[in-house]
């Protein structure tokens, strides 16, 4: 029996990148805020939130495998369409949880951020740690190489001391690795440390300290409004409807497209059928 994946918009966007709210805005141009707030007000953010995840997940796995035919009958929706789409639901999220906590956008954002900063963190200290013990075994005990490697090690009065040490450290190795003396020859034969490796530990330390950064850079906002968690609820669901309506169409041709799932959202959709049902007819009465 296969277990269904369980899909979260912070991990969709993670996977996907991140967006903006002008690109989100110029997909759907010609639409208002009031429009957006209108229908926001009818759906709860937690329900629509696990929905989108669900698709939204759904079909970034798909994607890649889709052939060149089923993607021509999907027409707009592509993998850059479902960034957007995806960066819109978790907006959504993102400020219906500030409003739930009588927070500011700008704290839920410092929150998130922090968090990342702090699971990097950990990496980076970890990998200082690894990198330290790589750099003893290659000092083969030389007084010269193990002072130098502590004092890398205990890099002070920085603003970001784990990733400042991990670069020092990162010189040290550089260093080390360049060393073409016989012993440090023989002990590098049996030690797993290269340069790709301490680009790496490299790479690392700088993604660490820029969320440290971006951390630290958020500043205060006003709390949350109930209309701008509606006008977010109403830009995510109307990203949502234009998926339901590719997908559907598109599967009137390929079958083998994968539907759409609103299981959570069948009310909604009723409505909306509903709604359109009405229109026709009321534009066939104006025109008889």
């Amino acid at each position: 029996m296969s277990i269904e994946p369980i899909y979260t918009l912070a991990d969709i966007v993670s996977r996907l990148g991140d967006a903006a709210e002008p690109e989100a805005r110029l997909e759907l141009e010609g639409l208002r805020n009031d429009d957006f707030i209108a229908k926001g007000r009818r759906i709860g953010t937690p329900r629509l939130a696990k929905e989108l995840a669900r698709n939204y997940g759904a079909l970034a796995d798909w994607l890649p495998t889709a052939k060149a035919e089923q993607l021509d009958l999907l027409g707009f929706v592509s993998a850059d369409w479902l960034r957007i789409a995806a960066w819109t639901a978790r907006q959504s999220e993102i400020h219906y949880d500030a409003n739930q906590k009588g927070a500011s956008l700008g704290a839920a954002e410092k929150q998130i951020r922090q968090t990342r900063a702090e699971e990097l963190g950990s990496e980076a200290k970890l990998a200082r740690d690894r990198l330290r013990g790589a750099l003893l075994h290659l000092a083969g005990g030389i007084p010269a190489w193990v002072t130098k490697i502590e004092a890398a090690y205990a890099t002070p009065g920085t603003q970001s001391p784990l990733t400042d040490a991990l670069v020092a450290l990162c010189d040290v190795a550089d260093a080390m690795l360049s060393d073409s003396s016989s012993g440090m020859l023989s002990r590098r034969a049996r030690n797993r440390l290269t340069k790709v490796a301490v680009q790496t530990y490299r790479d690392l330390a700088a993604t660490a300290a820029q969320a440290l950064r971006d951390a630290a850079s958020v500043a205060p906002t006003a709390p949350v409004s109930q209309s701008q968690v509606d006008l977010w609820d109403g830009i995510a669901i109307t990203f949502f409807e234009q998926l339901v309506d590719a997908l559907e169409q598109a599967r009137e041709v390929d079958p083998t497209i994968p539907a759409p799932s609103i299981i959570g959202l069948r009310g909604w959709f009723r409505r909306a059928s509903r709604k359109n049902r009405d229109d026709a007819e009321a534009s066939t009465s104006g025109a008889g």
